[in-house]
Protein backbone atom coordinates (compact mmCIF):
# COMPACT_ATOMS: atom_id res chain seq x y z
CA UNK A 1 0.00 0.00 0.00
CA UNK A 2 2.51 2.51 0.96
CA UNK A 3 4.60 2.12 -2.60
CA UNK A 4 1.01 3.24 -3.86
CA UNK A 5 1.20 6.63 -2.58
CA UNK A 6 3.45 9.92 -2.34
CA UNK A 7 5.15 10.11 0.71
CA UNK A 8 5.03 13.39 2.74
CA UNK A 9 8.30 13.29 4.14
CA UNK A 10 10.96 14.78 6.37
CA UNK A 11 9.81 17.68 9.17
CA UNK A 12 11.14 21.18 9.96
CA UNK A 13 10.73 22.84 13.62
CA UNK A 14 12.89 26.13 12.86
CA UNK A 15 13.09 28.22 9.96
CA UNK A 16 15.65 26.33 7.88
CA UNK A 17 17.69 23.56 8.32
CA UNK A 18 21.38 22.66 6.75
CA UNK A 19 22.74 18.79 6.12
CA UNK A 20 25.67 17.49 4.29
CA UNK A 21 25.37 14.10 2.96
CA UNK A 22 27.58 11.51 1.48
CA UNK A 23 26.75 8.09 0.17
CA UNK A 24 28.94 5.48 -0.88
CA UNK A 25 26.16 3.34 -2.35
CA UNK A 26 23.02 3.18 -5.14
CA UNK A 27 20.00 3.31 -3.24
CA UNK A 28 15.96 3.65 -4.32
CA UNK A 29 14.13 6.72 -2.44
CA UNK A 30 10.51 6.83 -3.50
CA UNK A 31 8.86 9.82 -5.03
CA UNK A 32 7.34 12.12 -2.23
CA UNK A 33 6.74 16.16 -0.79
CA UNK A 34 7.93 18.66 1.65
CA UNK A 35 5.68 21.16 3.33
CA UNK A 36 8.73 23.14 3.15
CA UNK A 37 11.51 23.52 0.54
CA UNK A 38 14.59 22.32 -0.48
CA UNK A 39 17.18 23.66 -1.77
CA UNK A 40 19.95 21.09 -2.85
CA UNK A 41 23.22 21.89 -3.95
CA UNK A 42 25.22 18.62 -6.08
CA UNK A 43 28.84 18.40 -5.24
CA UNK A 44 29.60 15.02 -6.83
CA UNK A 45 28.21 11.35 -8.04
CA UNK A 46 25.64 10.39 -10.68
CA UNK A 47 22.39 11.44 -10.14
CA UNK A 48 19.93 12.50 -12.07
CA UNK A 49 16.70 14.57 -10.07
CA UNK A 50 13.39 14.13 -11.14
CA UNK A 51 10.87 16.70 -10.27
CA UNK A 52 6.95 16.79 -11.39
CA UNK A 53 7.47 14.45 -14.28
CA UNK A 54 10.75 16.10 -15.87
CA UNK A 55 14.10 14.40 -15.16
CA UNK A 56 17.17 16.56 -14.84
CA UNK A 57 20.72 14.87 -15.52
CA UNK A 58 22.86 17.03 -12.95
CA UNK A 59 26.13 18.37 -12.64
CA UNK A 60 28.63 18.81 -10.37
CA UNK A 61 27.77 22.50 -8.87
CA UNK A 62 24.49 22.43 -10.00
CA UNK A 63 21.81 24.09 -7.65
CA UNK A 64 18.14 22.13 -7.56
CA UNK A 65 15.09 23.93 -6.15
CA UNK A 66 12.24 21.90 -5.09
CA UNK A 67 9.17 23.83 -4.20
CA UNK A 68 7.22 23.43 -1.43
CA UNK A 69 4.60 20.57 -2.39
CA UNK A 70 6.35 19.34 -5.45
CA UNK A 71 6.67 15.78 -5.92
CA UNK A 72 10.07 14.66 -6.34
CA UNK A 73 12.72 12.01 -5.93
CA UNK A 74 16.60 11.55 -6.91
CA UNK A 75 18.02 8.64 -9.57
CA UNK A 76 21.12 7.51 -8.05
CA UNK A 77 22.58 5.71 -11.09
CA UNK A 78 25.33 3.84 -9.53
CA UNK A 79 27.92 3.87 -6.52
CA UNK A 80 29.44 6.70 -7.00
CA UNK A 81 30.43 8.51 -4.04
CA UNK A 82 27.07 11.41 -4.14
CA UNK A 83 27.72 14.36 -2.35
CA UNK A 84 25.26 17.03 -1.52
CA UNK A 85 24.63 19.96 0.40
CA UNK A 86 20.67 20.27 1.31
CA UNK A 87 19.14 23.38 3.03
CA UNK A 88 15.32 22.95 3.81
CA UNK A 89 13.49 26.52 3.95
CA UNK A 90 10.12 27.27 5.62
CA UNK A 91 8.33 29.79 3.12
CA UNK A 92 7.32 31.37 6.20
CA UNK A 93 11.56 32.19 6.36
CA UNK A 94 10.85 34.57 3.80
CA UNK A 95 8.23 36.58 5.39
CA UNK A 96 9.70 37.52 8.93
CA UNK A 97 11.12 40.58 6.58
CA UNK A 98 10.47 42.80 3.39
CA UNK A 99 14.23 42.34 2.25
CA UNK A 100 13.94 38.64 2.38
CA UNK A 101 10.82 37.99 0.39
CA UNK A 102 13.25 39.69 -2.15
CA UNK A 103 15.45 36.35 -2.37
CA UNK A 104 12.17 33.97 -2.54
CA UNK A 105 13.77 32.12 -5.10
CA UNK A 106 11.23 29.54 -4.71
CA UNK A 107 7.90 31.83 -5.55
CA UNK A 108 9.67 33.11 -8.33
CA UNK A 109 9.97 29.25 -9.66
CA UNK A 110 6.03 28.68 -8.23
CA UNK A 111 4.90 31.69 -10.06
CA UNK A 112 4.73 29.62 -13.03
CA UNK A 113 3.30 26.40 -13.37
CA UNK A 114 3.53 24.07 -10.69
CA UNK A 115 4.99 21.13 -12.44
CA UNK A 116 8.10 23.39 -12.93
CA UNK A 117 7.50 22.88 -16.69
CA UNK A 118 10.54 25.29 -17.75
CA UNK A 119 13.84 23.77 -18.42
CA UNK A 120 15.88 26.63 -18.38
CA UNK A 121 16.99 30.04 -17.65
CA UNK A 122 16.75 31.96 -20.63
CA UNK A 123 18.91 35.56 -20.28
CA UNK A 124 18.34 38.12 -17.92
CA UNK A 125 18.34 41.44 -18.76
CA UNK A 126 20.85 42.52 -15.94
CA UNK A 127 18.27 44.78 -14.83
CA UNK A 128 16.18 42.73 -12.67
CA UNK A 129 13.16 43.30 -14.91
CA UNK A 130 13.41 39.19 -15.86
CA UNK A 131 13.31 36.58 -13.50
CA UNK A 132 13.59 33.70 -15.13
CA UNK A 133 12.07 30.10 -13.64
CA UNK A 134 14.33 26.73 -13.84
CA UNK A 135 14.52 24.35 -11.17
CA UNK A 136 17.93 23.41 -11.67
CA UNK A 137 20.42 26.30 -11.79
CA UNK A 138 23.79 25.78 -13.23
CA UNK A 139 26.04 28.86 -12.78
CA UNK A 140 28.96 29.39 -15.07
CA UNK A 141 31.74 32.26 -15.40
CA UNK A 142 32.90 34.12 -12.59
CA UNK A 143 29.22 33.35 -10.82
CA UNK A 144 30.87 29.53 -11.08
CA UNK A 145 33.92 30.69 -8.97
CA UNK A 146 31.71 32.45 -6.40
CA UNK A 147 29.35 29.61 -5.95
CA UNK A 148 32.10 27.16 -5.72
CA UNK A 149 33.73 28.90 -3.03
CA UNK A 150 30.38 29.91 -1.27
CA UNK A 151 29.83 25.68 -1.35
CA UNK A 152 33.13 25.34 0.70
CA UNK A 153 31.85 28.18 3.29
CA UNK A 154 29.05 25.92 3.46
CA UNK A 155 30.43 22.49 4.43
CA UNK A 156 32.09 24.35 7.04
CA UNK A 157 29.11 26.14 8.74
CA UNK A 158 27.24 22.51 8.28
CA UNK A 159 29.85 21.03 10.02
CA UNK A 160 30.72 23.63 12.94
CA UNK A 161 26.82 23.80 13.51
CA UNK A 162 27.58 23.31 17.22
CA UNK A 163 29.90 25.48 17.86
CA UNK A 164 29.53 28.95 19.12
CA UNK A 165 26.99 30.93 16.67
CA UNK A 166 26.89 27.86 14.73
CA UNK A 167 23.38 28.45 13.69
CA UNK A 168 23.94 32.03 13.32
CA UNK A 169 26.97 31.23 10.63
CA UNK A 170 24.74 29.06 9.03
CA UNK A 171 21.57 32.05 8.65
CA UNK A 172 24.90 34.20 6.82
CA UNK A 173 25.44 31.33 4.31
CA UNK A 174 22.23 30.55 3.41
CA UNK A 175 21.50 34.27 3.06
CA UNK A 176 24.66 34.66 0.71
CA UNK A 177 23.58 31.82 -1.37
CA UNK A 178 20.33 33.15 -1.54
CA UNK A 179 21.14 36.44 -2.84
CA UNK A 180 23.74 34.85 -5.16
CA UNK A 181 20.80 32.84 -6.91
CA UNK A 182 18.74 35.85 -7.30
CA UNK A 183 21.45 37.65 -8.52
CA UNK A 184 22.50 35.21 -11.31
CA UNK A 185 18.88 34.35 -12.08
CA UNK A 186 18.18 38.22 -13.17
CA UNK A 187 21.68 38.44 -14.88
CA UNK A 188 21.64 35.03 -16.91
CA UNK A 189 24.92 34.05 -15.35
CA UNK A 190 23.63 30.12 -16.08
CA UNK A 191 24.01 27.65 -18.54
CA UNK A 192 20.99 27.13 -20.24
CA UNK A 193 19.99 23.95 -22.02
CA UNK A 194 20.50 21.61 -19.10
CA UNK A 195 19.38 18.18 -20.24
CA UNK A 196 16.12 16.83 -19.13
CA UNK A 197 13.80 14.22 -19.70
CA UNK A 198 10.45 13.80 -20.20
CA UNK A 199 7.46 12.53 -21.71
CA UNK A 200 5.83 14.90 -23.06
CA UNK A 201 1.99 13.46 -22.91
CA UNK A 202 2.46 12.88 -19.17
CA UNK A 203 3.51 16.30 -18.87
CA UNK A 204 0.27 17.49 -20.39
CA UNK A 205 -1.56 15.97 -18.48
CA UNK A 206 -0.03 17.01 -15.28
CA UNK A 207 -0.46 20.18 -16.24
CA UNK A 208 -4.43 20.05 -16.74
CA UNK A 209 -4.64 18.55 -13.87
CA UNK A 210 -2.76 21.36 -12.03
CA UNK A 211 -4.95 23.68 -14.01
CA UNK A 212 -7.76 22.05 -12.62
CA UNK A 213 -7.30 21.13 -9.21
CA UNK A 214 -9.88 23.06 -7.48
CA UNK A 215 -12.65 22.11 -9.99
CA UNK A 216 -14.53 19.00 -8.02
CA UNK A 217 -15.25 17.57 -11.89
CA UNK A 218 -11.76 16.81 -12.72
CA UNK A 219 -11.55 13.08 -13.92
CA UNK A 220 -9.74 10.69 -15.67
CA UNK A 221 -11.74 10.68 -18.37
CA UNK A 222 -11.94 14.86 -18.76
CA UNK A 223 -7.93 14.39 -18.22
CA UNK A 224 -7.34 11.82 -21.23
CA UNK A 225 -9.59 13.89 -23.80
CA UNK A 226 -7.76 16.92 -22.96
CA UNK A 227 -4.14 15.10 -23.95
CA UNK A 228 -6.09 12.89 -26.08
CA UNK A 229 -5.70 9.53 -25.20
CA UNK A 230 -7.79 6.71 -24.01
CA UNK A 231 -8.80 6.31 -20.39
CA UNK A 232 -6.54 2.93 -19.69
CA UNK A 233 -3.66 3.48 -21.89
CA UNK A 234 -3.26 7.01 -19.95
CA UNK A 235 -3.60 5.52 -16.50
CA UNK A 236 -1.17 2.98 -17.19
CA UNK A 237 1.17 5.15 -18.86
CA UNK A 238 1.48 7.88 -15.70
CA UNK A 239 1.65 4.88 -13.24
CA UNK A 240 4.50 3.47 -15.13
CA UNK A 241 6.08 6.62 -15.36
CA UNK A 242 5.34 7.93 -11.79
CA UNK A 243 4.77 5.05 -9.80
CA UNK A 244 1.26 5.67 -8.68
CA UNK A 245 -1.78 6.60 -10.21
CA UNK A 246 -3.87 9.42 -11.31
CA UNK A 247 -6.03 9.50 -8.61
CA UNK A 248 -3.78 9.88 -6.21
CA UNK A 249 -1.75 12.29 -7.69
CA UNK A 250 -4.37 14.57 -7.49
CA UNK A 251 -5.72 13.74 -3.82
CA UNK A 252 -1.91 14.60 -2.84
CA UNK A 253 -2.04 17.71 -4.84
CA UNK A 254 -5.67 18.51 -3.12
CA UNK A 255 -4.36 17.55 0.21
CA UNK A 256 -1.02 19.70 0.38
CA UNK A 257 -3.19 22.96 -1.13
CA UNK A 258 -5.73 22.12 2.01
CA UNK A 259 -3.02 21.90 4.63
CA UNK A 260 -1.43 25.18 3.44
CA UNK A 261 -4.90 27.25 3.35
CA UNK A 262 -5.50 25.61 6.93
CA UNK A 263 -1.96 26.58 8.21
CA UNK A 264 -3.22 30.42 7.15
CA UNK A 265 -6.39 30.44 8.78
CA UNK A 266 -8.74 29.34 6.19
CA UNK A 267 -11.39 27.34 8.16
CA UNK A 268 -10.82 23.69 7.30
CA UNK A 269 -14.66 23.48 5.74
CA UNK A 270 -13.73 26.08 3.42
CA UNK A 271 -10.51 24.79 2.35
CA UNK A 272 -11.97 21.61 1.85
CA UNK A 273 -14.03 23.03 -0.62
CA UNK A 274 -11.85 25.26 -2.31
CA UNK A 275 -8.86 22.22 -3.10
CA UNK A 276 -11.44 20.51 -5.42
CA UNK A 277 -12.94 17.77 -2.31
CA UNK A 278 -16.78 17.22 -3.14
CA UNK A 279 -17.95 17.69 0.44
CA UNK A 280 -16.00 17.72 3.71
CA UNK A 281 -16.66 14.10 4.67
CA UNK A 282 -14.90 13.41 1.03
CA UNK A 283 -11.47 15.42 2.56
CA UNK A 284 -12.04 14.29 5.98
CA UNK A 285 -11.71 10.67 4.81
CA UNK A 286 -8.68 11.35 2.59
CA UNK A 287 -6.84 13.22 5.27
CA UNK A 288 -6.92 10.62 7.67
CA UNK A 289 -6.05 7.98 5.43
CA UNK A 290 -2.82 9.78 4.55
CA UNK A 291 -1.95 11.29 7.88
CA UNK A 292 -3.15 8.27 10.35
CA UNK A 293 -4.96 9.18 13.25
CA UNK A 294 -4.16 12.49 15.45
CA UNK A 295 -5.55 11.58 18.52
CA UNK A 296 -7.22 8.99 20.89
CA UNK A 297 -10.59 9.84 19.52
CA UNK A 298 -11.14 9.61 15.99
CA UNK A 299 -13.20 12.85 15.32
CA UNK A 300 -12.52 16.17 13.48
CA UNK A 301 -11.73 17.85 16.47
CA UNK A 302 -9.42 15.19 17.68
CA UNK A 303 -7.63 15.64 14.59
CA UNK A 304 -7.47 19.41 14.37
CA UNK A 305 -10.08 19.70 12.31
CA UNK A 306 -13.24 21.50 13.44
CA UNK A 307 -15.93 21.22 11.65
CA UNK A 308 -17.67 24.37 10.81
CA UNK A 309 -15.32 27.14 12.48
CA UNK A 310 -11.54 27.98 12.04
CA UNK A 311 -8.92 25.55 13.20
CA UNK A 312 -6.56 27.07 15.86
CA UNK A 313 -3.96 29.14 15.57
CA UNK A 314 -1.42 26.67 16.87
CA UNK A 315 -2.79 24.23 14.01
CA UNK A 316 0.32 23.90 12.58
CA UNK A 317 2.53 22.98 15.12
CA UNK A 318 0.15 20.57 15.71
CA UNK A 319 0.24 18.84 12.75
CA UNK A 320 4.11 18.99 12.74
CA UNK A 321 4.18 17.50 16.07
CA UNK A 322 1.88 14.71 15.14
CA UNK A 323 5.12 14.16 12.11
CA UNK A 324 7.34 13.83 15.41
CA UNK A 325 5.67 11.43 17.25
CA UNK A 326 4.96 9.47 14.15
CA UNK A 327 9.04 9.33 13.52
CA UNK A 328 10.03 9.24 17.44
CA UNK A 329 7.77 6.36 18.24
CA UNK A 330 8.68 4.47 15.14
CA UNK A 331 5.03 3.57 14.50
CA UNK A 332 3.90 2.68 10.65
CA UNK A 333 1.63 5.09 8.67
CA UNK A 334 1.72 7.03 5.44
CA UNK A 335 3.65 9.86 7.25
CA UNK A 336 7.20 8.81 7.90
CA UNK A 337 10.41 10.57 8.07
CA UNK A 338 12.71 9.93 5.51
CA UNK A 339 16.97 10.57 5.35
CA UNK A 340 17.60 14.05 3.64
CA UNK A 341 18.25 12.98 0.18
Amino acid sequence: MMNENYRKSGYLREDFRLFHNVDARKREIPFHYHDFHKLLIFLSGNVSYVIEGKQYALQPGDIVLVGAGQIHRPVIHDDSLYERLIFYISPGFFEREEELSELDVFSKLSAGNRSAHLETLGSGTGDGSTFPLAPVIRPVGEARAQTQRLFALLKEAAAGEEAFAGRLLEKLRLLELLIGLARIMRSGEAQTGTQVSANPLILAAMDYINAHLTDETLNIDAIAHAVSLGRSYLMHLFKAQMGFSIGQYITEKRLYMAGTLIDSGVPVTQASERCGFKNYAAFYHAWRRKYGKAGPEETPAASGLSSASAPSPKYADHRRRKLMETMETGTSGPVSWMREE
